[in-house]
């Protein structure tokens, strides 16, 4: 059984220079589920029974990472999970 993460993304936007005012949101992943299974297909069989509203299709879609993936992306917060 190998252990995936399910990574989302999370856009913050303030009207402000920041962020281009308005035109360029700051988005920050991080993860929402961790799952295991054999493979990646079905850890997101797994993970959509688990929470409906995941999706891994299209543009703004779900990534599902395992674990050395994940430690891999420096930039993933993740939530204070003890990722090994």
């Amino acid at each position: 059984m190998t252990t995936y993460y399910v990574i989302a993304e999370r856009y913050i936007n303030s009207n402000t220079e920041e962020h281009g005012y308005g035109d360029y949101p700051e988005r920050r992943s991080y993860i929402t589920l961790r799952v295991q299974a054999d493979t990646k297909r079905k850890a997101q069989n797994k993970a959509k029974k688990i929470d409906p509203r995941i999706s891994f299709s299209g543009m703004f879609g779900n990534q599902i990472l395992e674990t050395h993936e994940v430690l891999e992306r420096t930039y993933i917060d993740r939530n204070g999970l003890e990722i090994s």
